[in-house]
């Protein structure tokens, strides 16, 4: 993070947590699941990973009230399609009765969009985020601001 006094760590992370996995995994060029296989067993591991050029952004579609209380438990109505380049990944959703997808956490969604540019990535995924719906939807219109805006 960007302070006043220069670059601050906040967390780092050496597992596949969400959402950082989330914009980083659409990247890789590479297939992952040899690698991770590799790694599971303790096997010797390539010395690089091939990327994808451009670059990706997820937002976070958050439950009205995240971090502390918020509803469960309200439909989701999601695009029938998306777009080549985005995807949607569930994380606080829940299959109903019926069938139909309903809110059951505080980061319910994350949505990523990859592009040759940020601004483009962005473009993608804040798209595919005004198709989905459901009570109290939150997210931030500022990811990535700071590059954006240069």
């Amino acid at each position: 993070m960007l302070t006043p006094k220069g670059v601050r760590v906040l967390e780092y992370n050496v597992r596949f947590g969400d959402p950082e996995t989330q914009v980083l995994l659409p990247m890789v060029a590479d297939d992952l699941v040899p690698v991770l296989l590799a790694s599971a067993k303790g096997e010797a591991l390539p010395a690089k990973l091939n990327f994808h050029p451009g670059a990706a952004i997820v937002i976070v579609l958050a439950a009205s009230g995240y971090p502390d209380s918020y509803a469960k438990g309200d439909t989701i109505t999601l695009p029938t399609t998306t777009p080549e380049r985005s995807a949607i990944v569930h994380a606080g959703t829940k299959r109903a009765e019926d069938g139909t997808i309903t809110t059951n956490g505080g980061r319910v969604l994350g949505v990523s969009g990859q592009a040759p540019s940020l601004q483009a990535a962005a473009d993608l995924a804040y798209s595919v985020c005004d198709q989905v719906h459901f009570d109290g939807k939150y997210l931030r219109r500022d990811i990535g601001h700071q590059e954006l805006n240069r």
